[in-house]
């Protein structure tokens, strides 16, 4: 009845899996569970194949890092159930009755045989991590964590597939980009796609914790290499006018270029570099990070412009 589905690269998700294990056999549950190791360090081996060992669970293994788009329609394809369960490998479960909620979701819509998406959310610790594993943390808990009401009023801006359940025949409608191989805005690009097909698309309040706290240079690389897929996307021209309109960023870069600002906001962004990288780094500050997203954006849409 239903397939979970993980794309692993060096996490060990061995807890992860075991509370689903739990969860889905006390509830006498049809299931399985598809770990996707994507070319994972060899340290990590030995954590899957120890799940591996689970009779409802198989792993599969990929030589050459495919990404996280390509991964997931992988798993899409190959799951045997006709209901799909997405989790992120650095997830872990929040709550006791995590996997009934979504049966419950599964149930109300099981006459209808309509692709639907559910998204339950994430949560992340109360417990504040050191200086160089804060900024994540602070980036997730002020600009990630909503109620399921206030992510309903616009639901396709709040999708995630970072805790998402939906239906196998979904994905002979929308597929995750596969140009997207690296960090970032791939998840945009499935809820855009979402939207112009008229997939429903509900939230729930049913999180699971983020534990994947990355080292605050490590986020602010992965920041910049979503701005690069996001140059790619808008260049592609695979963003509606919609999400330009409804991306803070992308209408601070409008509102640069509208008033003729591009040019000195990017050279004075430049010329602080040192300082936004700083405050980003050692203050954690959202505040810079949010300017050194619009340099890294000014750098590499030099030259063009968007309209507002």
């Amino acid at each position: 009845m239903l397939s979970i589905l993980i794309p692993a690269y060096n996490v060990d998700l061995r807890h992860l899996v075991r509370d689903l294990l739990r969860q889905c056999r006390q509830l006498g549950l049809t299931f399985e569970v598809l770990v996707e190791d994507d070319a994972s360090d060899a340290t990590y081996h030995r954590f899957y194949e120890d799940i591996a060992h689970e009779p409802e669970v198989t792993l599969l293994t990929n030589e050459e890092n495919h990404g996280r788009s390509k991964v997931r329609n992988h798993l899409a394809d190959t799951a045997r159930y006709p209901y799909l369960l997405f989790m992120d490998c650095d997830a872990n479960v929040k709550k006791p009755d995590y996997i009934s909620h979504y049966l419950q979701c599964i149930r109300s819509r099981s006459a209808e045989s309509k692709p639907f998406v559910v998204s339950g959310g994430l949560a992340y610790r109360e417990q504040v991590p050191e200086d160089d594993h804060r900024l994540r943390w602070k980036y997730g808990v002020r600009r990630e964590v909503r109620t399921a009401a206030r992510r309903n009023m616009k639901p396709y801006a709040a999708f995630t597939p970072f805790n998402m359940l939906t239906t196998k025949n979904l994905f002979q409608i929308c597929r995750f980009d596969e140009s997207i191989s690296s960090y970032g805005f791939e998840d945009t690009l499935f809820g855009i796609q979402l939207q112009l097909a008229n997939i429903p698309l509900e939230h729930v309040d049913n999180e699971l914790y983020h534990d994947g706290i990355d080292a605050n240079d490590v986020f602010l690389k992965k920041v910049e290499t979503s701005i690069n897929n996001l140059v790619h996307l808008y260049r592609s021209q695979k963003l509606p006018d919609s999400f330009i309109q409804n991306s803070r960023l992308m209408r601070m870069y409008a509102q640069c270029g509208r008033y003729h600002l591009t040019v000195p906001v990017h050279k004075l962004l430049n010329a602080a570099d040192k300082i936004l990288q700083h405050f980003v780094l050692k203050k954690s500050s959202l505040l810079a990070l949010d300017l050194m997203k619009l340099k890294f954006l000014c750098d590499r849409m030099a030259g063009e412009s968007v309209t507002d």
